[in-house]
């Protein structure tokens, strides 16, 4: 059972100045029709400028709000104007009322969202299937490797000073980091650059 906000409280989620203005002007039972609340949520209808009333709610626990208005304001006046009518008329919000059936549709969604994270969030892990991606993983980069260890020998028997027939390392690169050995791929990346005098010791290292 949540208890009734303070007015300080409620104003201080208001997300700028000119909307704790709009919503003291709602704070009054005159625009609201079927408010109540469970002490979970509060909800109620406010009259505006059209044919059909405003539906607000808000679960208070959170707290978080829905709206049939357009504003794009987060918690919008209509919002927070229930809010105050709720914090500061107990007789124009009663307790233990049931929500309106499109009050109970929301809060039901928002709670079978919560029960499915918090699902997600406590299954625990499957090392089996860790086992096999670690293993899929490790299969790549060995691939990667040995892929490497052929042009590096491929490179040493064109002979380190002719390049015409190689082209550049970062296509070798590429396929590094294809096999998940982005270590590698950094290194090779740096082979193009390397004075001639280099490259048999790198390749060696490699």
């Amino acid at each position: 059972m949540e208890e009734r906000w303070s007015t300080e409280h409620v104003l201080s989620l208001a997300p700028d100045a000119a909307s704790r203005k709009a919503a003291g002007k709602l704070s009054t039972s005159a625009p609201w029709s079927a408010a109540g609340t469970d002490g979970e949520a509060v909800w109620g209808e406010c009259r505006g400028s059209g044919s059909t009333p405003y539906r607000t709610v808000v679960e208070l626990a959170t707290p978080a709000y829905r709206c049939s208005c357009p504003s794009r304001k987060f918690p919008c006046k209509h919002a927070l104007g229930l809010l105050l009518l709720w914090s500061g008329s107990p007789d124009a919000v009663p307790d233990g009322a049931e929500p309106a059936d499109w009050a109970a549709d929301w809060l039901k969604e928002r709670q079978e969202r919560s029960e499915q994270r918090a699902g997600r969030a406590a299954a625990p892990a499957d090392p089996a299937a860790a086992l096999r991606r670690a293993g899929k993983r490790s299969a790549r980069v060995a691939a990667g490797a040995a892929e490497l260890r052929l042009r590096l020998a491929d490179r040493v028997r064109h002979g380190l000073a002719d390049r015409s027939t190689t082209g550049p390392w970062e296509e070798v690169a590429a396929r590094m980091v294809d096999a998940q050995a982005p270590g590698l791929a950094t290194r090779v990346r740096e082979l193009d650059a390397l004075p001639q005098h280099r490259l048999l010791e790198e390749y060696a290292m490699l």
